[in-house]
């Protein structure tokens, strides 16, 4: 049968320590989410509007439909990894042992960096999509 020992001024002091340590660097990094995930689902709005506005139907034709897909999906696309890396992570921390607080902290904030540097790659393409679909599409049409 395992021991507990009473928590100590020294564990108070690590649990402080963790939970400054997670509350700070959540912030940033939520927020700068929660920031894109907004901005790629405005951007979908955006490009359809621009499809709309250069009719649709006549101008965005072949190539420049799937262009108009693709960055459609991919601004979705962009959207859920941020809503991914804006959900809270579960990190296992005991009362007996906060030495690996840390290493659970930055395992899970790698994760999140990561996915964040995904769905900004996936932004990077949607937005060249949708620029050159509304470009070609707008040198194709007629004039007034």
């Amino acid at each position: 049968m395992s021991e507990v020992l009473p928590v100590g001024h020294d564990d108070e002091d690590k649990r402080a320590f963790a939970w400054h340590l997670m509350k700070t660097s959540n912030d940033v990094v939520t927020g700068f989410a929660k920031i894109m995930a907004t901005t790629a689902m405005t951007a979908i709005g955006v490009l359809l509007s621009l499809a709309g506005f250069l009719k649709v139907g006549t101008n965005f034709a072949g190539w420049k439909a799937v262009l108009l897909a693709i960055a459609c999906f991919a601004f979705l696309a962009a959207t859920l990894l941020f809503s991914w890396a804006v959900r809270g992570q579960r990190l296992a921390i005991s009362p007996d042992d906060y030495d690996d607080v840390v290493e659970q902290f930055l395992r899970a904030a790698r994760r999140r960096q990561q996915v964040i540097n995904v769905g900004l790659g996936v932004v990077t393409v949607a937005t060249i999509c949708g620029l050159v679909a509304v470009l070609a599409a707008l040198t194709a049409a007629p004039g007034p």
